[in-house]
């Protein structure tokens, strides 16, 4: 039998609130998320994949070849294109592709997704509910980390969380199954746009799972799901078709194929089998210790009998979860696309556990979390307030923003006080004052103290890549002797010719004068890492002709630690000649240690 949604007795006066109620919660919290999610937007530099797609973006605006991806106008067939589209549509309204127009999609995708939560959840439970639920997904410490950088994450959980959610409400609704299937068959296909074949594989096998679980045959086994099963070939196809045609079969496989295929292998299964849950617990925190309260068989009865949903979310994330768990090269953010749905469940559980009779299992549980989140605040509050008078163990130097330390301090401060007093008095706290006290503490977290944090860790290579390039005349265009590293290329803005490694003097155009190529830690003469992505190949370590060492840079976001890489600038002696050189050590420490044996 088809499930409709139900609530409690007490649930209808909640759910049937006056309009006006949702049209505010809806306002608070767009302008919320989108405050706390824009505040400081481009403080930090752009690191870890960003520059990656963004380097594409601005070749795809450059060529006005939208269905390609390319990186120094080679194919980079590692992902379908939509992070890069996004990218590029903000490069195209900003007139650049800047840290703006790189971390805005993510920005809008948490929003949008924020409210898939809250109207998913308010078609079956209170304004209140809804709103806690959003609060949570928006709060989440992995969303609240990646959701304000250039990544894929946040657009992927945006698609996937949508297909899968409006999915199930138009199933339980009695929605047309023709719509009810498009919808979210359409939706997994944006998803795979994003990720490749991770979404579709999740939406098949969760509404499958679940079908089969509700016994509904029918609903299954029908023609309506294959017209679903139409919109997503057709959805795929529109850009599959011309990325073929401009390509080869290779690239289409790799496209779908070759970062998922990293992902399974067997060394380490094991130890990826322990320490995933415990880093999908750390991912979700603060909230996740509300799950906790499910290993109680009352707390889940609770929570199934008021809302059917849950069976759903349950099914859902016990489904997906084992694609990430037995993965050994999975990360905890491959879990991401479902975190919308662990909002709604996180809400729910709450709702239930908060309105629980006193002395219940749940209500000790409600009480219990947020005993441990008062503490946990009032820890980082203090924290916060004597951190600058603490001694710097790490050396990091930290943006100093004393108004927003002390603003984060006061918030956490009365975050506690509310919550203590509630205790003191005896009385309720109820979840929407919780969650938006323990809410504007992690957003104020996330903004404050840990983004100043990042600030000091993080390098700026702007400053570092205009040295570089004053060296190398306005008229001439440089050249990377193989692939070159993403982020170098982003800030220094101009295009790169690619070649490949010379083997022998006659390799090099006669036209290169100035060059570059990586340094990584581990080359040797005989051999030196080279490659793009997951595409990584060895070359001899020596260059066949004179050349002189310009200067050397890194531009790792970390280049304090032993595994940053360096971009080396080089120059060409003319008359070229043949010389055999060592490239993986660097020049001027050579010609300094030369220098030092004439001395003696």
């Amino acid at each position: 039998m088809r499930p409709e949604f139900s609530a409690d007795a007490a649930a209808p006066a909640r759910t049937n609130g006056r309009p006006y109620a949702d049209v505010a919660a809806v306002a608070a919290l767009v302008l919320a998320v989108t405050l706390l999610y824009g505040a400081r937007l481009s403080l930090l530099p752009l690191v870890g994949e960003e520059t990656r797609w963004a380097t594409a973006a601005r070749e795809m605006l450059a060529t006005g070849d939208w269905a390609v991806t390319r990186q120094q106008g080679q194919v980079f067939a590692e992902r379908p294109p939509m992070t890069v589209w996004l990218m590029a549509l903000g490069g195209w309204l900003r007139g650049d592709v800047d840290s703006i127009a790189v971390r805005l999609p993510s920005i809008i995708a948490v929003v949008l997704t924020s409210l898939v939560v809250f109207l998913y959840t308010r078609a079956f439970a209170a304004t209140t509910t809804a709103f806690v639920a959003a609060l949570v997904y928006a709060t989440f410490g992995q969303v609240l980390q990646i959701g304000r950088l250039g990544e894929s994450e946040a657009t992927f959980a945006l698609f996937v969380g949508t297909s899968l959610l409006s999915w199930h409400l138009g199933y339980v609704r009695g929605w047309w199954p023709v719509l009810t299937w498009s919808i979210g068959f359409g939706f997994a296909a944006l998803a795979a746009l994003v990720k490749g074949p991770q979404a579709p594989v999740y939406f098949v096998a969760i509404t499958s799972f679940y079908l089969v679980y509700q016994r509904d045959w029918r609903y299954l086994f029908n023609w309506q799901p294959l017209i679903g099963g139409c919109v997503f070939a057709a959805t795929i196809a529109a850009w599959q078709i011309p990325f073929y045609l401009r390509t080869d079969w290779q690239h289409v496989w790799a496209t779908w194929a070759g970062l998922a295929g990293d992902r399974f292998h067997l060394w380490g299964v094991l130890e990826h089998a322990v320490t995933y849950p415990v880093e999908t617990f750390v991912c979700l925190l603060p909230w996740s210790p509300m799950l906790v309260a499910l290993a109680w068989p009352s707390v889940r009865r609770r929570v199934i009998e008021r809302y059917d949903a849950a069976v759903f979310l349950v099914i859902a994330m016990l489904v997906a979860y084992p694609t990430v768990w037995l993965a050994a090269g999975a990360r905890g953010r491959y879990f991401m696309p479902l975190y919308p749905l662990a909002a709604v469940l996180m809400g729910l559980v709450i709702e239930s556990c908060a309105t629980a009779p006193r002395g219940s299992a749940a209500r000790r549980a409600w009480h219990r979390f947020l005993l441990l989140l008062s503490a946990a605040m009032a820890a980082v509050g203090l924290f916060v307030s004597v951190r600058p008078w603490l001694p710097n163990a790490t050396g990091t130097v930290l943006r100093e923003s004393p108004s927003i330390d002390v603003l984060f301090v006061a918030t956490a401060a009365g975050a506690v006080f509310s919550i203590w007093s509630a205790f003191r008095r005896r009385g309720n706290v109820v979840p929407p004052q919780a969650a938006a006290a323990i809410a504007a503490v992690v957003g104020l977290g996330a903004v404050g103290p840990i983004m100043n944090t990042n600030a000091g860790k993080w390098s700026d290579p702007t400053g570092v890549v205009v040295e570089l390039a004053s060296h190398i005349p306005n008229d001439l265009q440089l050249a990377s002797l193989t692939p070159i590293d993403h982020r170098f290329a982003y800030y220094y803005g101009q295009p790169i010719r690619e070649l490949g490694w010379p083997t022998k003097i006659d390799d090099l155009p006669p036209d290169v004068e100035y060059f570059c190529f990586m340094r990584c830690p581990g080359d040797t003469a005989s051999a030196r890492a080279a490659g793009r992505g997951r595409t990584v190949y060895t070359t001899p370590g020596t260059l066949p002709f004179a050349w002189d060492e310009v200067t050397s840079i890194c531009t790792d976001r970390r280049p304090d630690l032993p595994t940053a890489t360096s971009v080396v600038l080089g120059r060409v002696v003319r008359p070229i000649r043949a010389e055999v050189t060592d490239v993986t050590k660097p020049r001027v420490e050579a010609a300094a240690q030369q220098t030092a044996t004439q001395r003696k």
